[in-house]
């Protein structure tokens, strides 16, 4: 990992986790409705989604979660296994149980495995984008791992309440890069 990136990553939890509660809830209820908007208009059926971190100030995406559900849009979740670095994905529904990790991250207790096949759209959990659509999260590699096993054509969309970087130099070649980022400033296609 390249000494800017580990920089920019502990930036930026840093001045996210210090957001005051009105400015996080305005960002994030923009991210959302920005969201919601963008399946519409895509015309996504199914799409996977991050649980949020609530400690690090993560995009609540319970919201957008609920309004897909109710717009009869499958929606598949994940469980983390951190020894043997895999996640597993499951079906959404309003029945299903949760319980929080070590992490604090909500993770789905005895659900039906989801189809990833099916998937449209990816929902990505980011500190920090660029404009071509580089992207820096926590560092473990499991969203690259995702994005490998799922279809060519999924449509790959990262989240984050901050705005965008121009441009990222140290882009690895492991590096899956987004289609689009949502920001509460603004929607950018990546690699136009």
């Amino acid at each position: 990992m390249s000494d800017a990136k580990s920089k920019i990553r502990k930036g930026i939890l840093y001045n996210r986790r210090l957001l005051a509660p009105t400015v996080f809830q305005a960002r994030n209820q923009r991210v959302i409705e920005q969201l919601i908007g963008f399946c519409q208009k895509n015309q996504v059926k199914s799409v996977h989604c991050f649980l949020p971190i609530k400690r690090n100030k993560e995009v609540d995406t319970w919201p957008l979660i609920n309004a897909l559900t109710d717009q009869m849009v499958q929606v598949v979740v994940s469980a983390t296994d951190f020894e043997k670095r895999t996640m597993s994905h499951f079906e959404y529904s309003v029945t299903l149980q949760f319980e929080n990790d070590r992490f604090g991250i909500p993770t789905p207790v005895q659900g039906t495995p989801a189809e990833m096949s099916n998937v449209d759209m990816v929902v990505i959990p980011l500190l920090a984008a660029d404009k071509k659509g580089n992207r820096i999260g926590y560092g473990k590699g499991y969203y690259d791992r995702l994005l490998t096993e799922m279809p060519s054509n999924v449509l790959k969309v990262g989240v984050t309440l901050g705005p965008l970087f121009d441009h990222f130099s140290f882009a690895e070649p492991h590096d899956i890069s987004l289609d689009y980022v949502i920001t509460p400033f603004e929607t950018v296609k990546c690699n136009d």
